[in-house]
């Protein structure tokens, strides 16, 4: 079936080969071997006596029990797989087995004797038949010697079978023949755990060899388990255990790889596209809705696969629409994840059911279960449902989906509740908003001020006057109480008296106090009703799902986080008599507030087909670009910041040298006019960077384009030596950070920007994401009675429901209709003419062959035996 050159690469690619091992004697990797040229020669000369002697002695050595096997358990072929795969893992990887092995009753018997037959009687008497959970055996038929197996825990069938060529394949049935408990007989290593001669010949594409196989016993539900055919993400977590068999794995998987291809024979016929297999292993009682480690069926592996043919043919043989696997998913739900749009549209067809067609017009009905974000029999929120995976999808691809039904879905959801619910939304968050803002404008910033100030700037605006001056010259003294007039009474100044002014509302006859007090109850108010519904949307909905749908949404997770600052605000203000330094947080807290509060109007914007992407363009570029930027540009911040920090201290070291020069009056007489220019000069310096906290601050201002007082200074720096070095510093600085990052930055900025203008559906996602968070909000029953609104029973079960699509097909899309039927149909002329061309062709070179000689060097020499 190929070269020996294109086999060998084959067999390179599929395992870790030790070509030292016995069994390679006989058949090895590159199609020799001891067994091939005896081989050749019975097929030349019809004598296989030679070939069956070898088979007979040299063959049966490595089996159990003279070719009959034995029986061993499913623990001790785990801790084979376990051990090799810690093998190739470091010392911090490695995994023992899982769970207690028990004792093995298989020990008290002796498979090598005449009572063979009756083993599988006493398994069944001892161990209830050897079976474990979910069906599987605890035993396992081992014809094939462990320890004299190939390097991919292979037999010498599947050495055979892994060349693939006739020559080969005719080998392997040979000696099955003589050897028939070698048909269900699997590999042991980890990366083929589990493979068959069953999986190798469909893998192979090889139907015959499938067929021959089946006739002659195989398995059909034997199961792979091998790394080689698993999960590229999935890899990483295999671990065993000693009670089953097959492998644990991490549920959260995107089914990444190519040869992930779903353990079981009818999956590996299905996902090589081999319908003839697929019904041949059907014929045999395979179970097309038989699950994997994964919970995938066979349509599960069609969809990841993208194969609509095979996914067709198992569904007309039985297959299910309905099973889910592990992470929930059906075929149609795992498709919408998965951004298969044709596998997604394909499915959406299958299911949809006509209810009426008229010409060019049509109407269908599509069942909501699996494809609505509503239950349709409890309310609740289903956040594996087809519309969920699409809208909250991250590729472009996902964008796709959301034509044609999904969107018919979101424009009646719009009309039922959507709008409404905006409008309601956007009105009481403007009224809270207003709210917020009017308490923070109205707060007595002239009594903060002179808190502050410590009482030297008076809440009248003008500065205070003191009662007595200090003793001690760093201290201005104590100011006095002020009065409105600008007079002051006899009392001195106590931070205590204003210390608690944010809750002074009625000691005052200012209106704005009165007014203050009214809005920040009716903000208490409002954030006590709201937190309320939030807690009631996770009591119904759960907590994880809750995080998940509101992740989404920076700006409404920003309001909400501005909920515990006013309650931390409330809770800062009671306790304003501890200290006076709380009056300070308060302030902090009310601007944090006030901003988060505003920056949810973005999630408004988001709705908005014009300003929509723009808002999603921010987040984008603040999540990626932004924050990769901060990472780079810290590190040269700071290793810039403290190298101007160390120039600036040795300019302070030398200017204060000339300070206590100058003070020496006999050393300044030895100097001479020029030198004392350079004292006085010296002298001018003053070292703008005191520290390392301020060198960080004065360089980051550098950044953004004010240098004059840094560079001014530096350029006065009385060392000679460090003064070259610090403008050389500042130059690498305005090149390599100022210049050359900065626009890496808006390169950065501007490619985010272009790739999600150019997505023209981005706006759909922006506002189907507001719709499925309006719907957040909505308790179950008022769900339910939306979704009877834009949706009609299924047949004659009134809990199901379904949404009825009308269509027309335009002139535009029948003609571009007509155009592919009619360029489907040349192709299929031009692939039947180049058939019957390419038939006619073998046809003549077969009669051409059949009047030729024969010639005697078409026959293989004898070779020479060894005695």
């Amino acid at each position: 079936m190929g070269s020996g050159h294109s086999q060998e690469q084959k067999v390179q690619s599929m395992g870790r080969l030790q070509e030292d091992r016995k069994l390679y004697r006989l058949v090895d990797m590159h199609g020799g071997g001891e067994l091939i040229p005896w081989f050749r020669y019975a097929l030349t000369s019809g004598d296989t006596s030679i070939l069956d002697a070898y088979i007979d002695t040299k063959v049966r050595d490595f089996m159990y029990n003279q070719g009959k096997g034995k029986v061993c358990t499913v623990t001790e072929l785990v801790k084979l797989r376990n051990k090799e795969r810690n093998e190739r893992l470091g010392a911090f990887s490695r995994k023992k087995g899982k769970g207690k092995s028990g004792p093995n009753v298989l020990d008290d018997f002796n498979q090598e004797g005449e009572n063979v037959g009756d083993l599988k009687k006493a398994l069944k008497l001892l161990d209830g038949g050897g079976k474990g959970g979910k069906g599987e055996s605890k035993y396992r038929d081992i014809t094939w010697k462990l320890d004299e197996r190939g390097s991919m825990g292979e037999t010498i069938i599947g050495i055979c079978l892994l060349q693939g060529t006739d020559m080969h394949n005719k080998l392997a049935l040979k000696i099955l023949d003589s050897y028939p408990k070698l048909v269900n007989d699997i590999n042991v290593s980890e990366d083929y755990y589990g493979l068959t001669l069953l999986h190798q010949s469909i893998v192979n594409q090889d139907v015959k060899m499938a067929y021959t196989l089946l006739k002659r016993g195989a398995d059909v539900s034997t199961r792979c388990y091998g790394a080689f055919f698993c999960a590229d993400d999935q890899k990483a977590t295999r671990t065993d255990s000693l009670e089953h068999e097959y492998v644990e794995l991490s549920a959260k998987t995107n089914y990444t790889g190519t040869m992930y291809f779903g353990e079981y024979p009818l999956s590996f016929a299905a996902c090589m596209n081999q319908p003839d297999c697929y019904r041949l292993l059907l014929a045999k009682k395979a179970n097309p809705n038989a699950q994997d480690t994964n919970g995938n069926t066979v349509l599960h592996m069609c969809v990841i696969h993208e194969n609509m043919n095979m996914f067709r043919v198992a569904l007309e043989n039985g297959a299910s629409l309905r099973m889910t696997n592990k992470q929930n998913l059906t075929p149609l739900t795992l498709a919408a994840k998965m951004a298969k749009e044709k596998m997604f549209t394909e499915i959406l067809e299958i299911e949809g059911e006509r209810v009426w067609a008229y010409g060019d017009a049509s109407s269908t009905a599509y069942p909501l279960a699996k494809i609505d974000t509503i239950n349709e029999v409890t309310g609740d929120l289903n956040e594996n449902s087809a519309l969920s995976l699409v809208v909250y999808g991250e590729t472009p691809e996902h964008l796709e989906l959301l034509d044609g039904l999904l969107e018919e879905l979101l424009e009646e959801k719009w009309k039922a509740f959507g709008k409404a619910k905006l409008a309601q939304s956007v009105l009481a968050f403007s009224l809270h908003w207003s709210l917020v803002t009017l308490a923070f404008f109205l707060r007595p910033i002239s009594l903060s001020t002179s808190l502050s100030t410590d009482g030297w700037i008076t809440k009248y605006g003008y500065a205070a006057t003191k009662s007595t001056v200090s003793t001690d010259p760093s201290k201005l003294g104590t100011p006095l109480v002020p009065f409105a007039n600008g007079t002051y009474s006899a009392v001195p100044w106590n931070a205590q008296d204003i210390q608690c002014h944010l809750l002074n509302y009625a000691s005052s006859s200012d209106w704005e106090n009165h007014i203050r007090l009214a809005a920040e109850m009716s903000v208490l108010l409002s954030v006590m009703i709201q937190m309320f519904l939030d807690v009631q949307d996770i009591r119904y909905i759960g907590a994880s799902k809750w995080w998940n749908i509101l992740k989404a949404f920076p700006a409404k997770i920003a309001y909400k986080t501005s909920f515990l600052f006013i309650l931390f605000t409330v809770i800062i203000r009671s306790s304003c008599r501890l200290s006076a330094e709380l009056v300070v947080v308060d302030n902090i807290l009310a601007c944090i507030t006030v901003l988060m509060t505003t920056i949810h109007f973005l999630f408004y914007c988001r709705a908005i087909n014009f300003v929509g992407p723009f808002v999603l363009m921010v987040y984008t570029i603040i999540a990626t670009d932004i924050r990769r930027f901060i990472f780079i540009y810290g590190i040269f911040l700071v290793g810039f910041s403290q190298a101007f920090y160390l120039v600036f201290l040795s300019c302070e070291r030398v200017k204060n040298e000339a300070v206590s020069s100058k003070s020496n009056a006999t050393y300044l007489a030895t100097l001479s006019q020029i030198q004392r220019n350079s004292l006085e000069q010296a002298i001018i310096f003053e070292n703008v960077i005191q520290g390392p906290v301020e060198a960080f601050i004065r360089t980051f201002i550098l950044t953004i384009g004010e240098f004059t007082v840094l560079y001014r200074n530096l350029a006065l720096c009385p060392a000679n030596i460090m003064v070259w070095i610090g403008k050389s510093v500042f130059l690498i600085f305005e090149m390599g950070v100022s210049i050359l990052q900065f626009n890496l930055l808006i390169a950065m900025m501007t490619r985010t920007y272009e790739a999600i203008f150019r997505t023209k559906k981005e706006y759909k996602r922006q506002w189907a994401q507001v719709i499925l968070m309006l719907e957040l909000s909505l308790s179950p029953s008022n769900r339910l009675m939306y979704l009877l609104k834009y949706s009609r029973p299924t047949g004659t079960n009134k809990r199901a429901r379904s949404l009825v699509v009308n269509t027309k097909i335009t002139e535009e899309e029948k003609n571009s209709l007509d155009g592919v039927a009619k360029t489907e149909e040349k192709l299929k002329r031009a692939a039947e003419e180049k058939k019957a061309i390419i038939k006619w062709k073998l046809k003549d070179m077969e009669q051409k062959e059949s009047n030729r000689p024969t010639t005697s060097f078409n026959r293989t020499p004898r070779p020479v035996s060894r005695r």
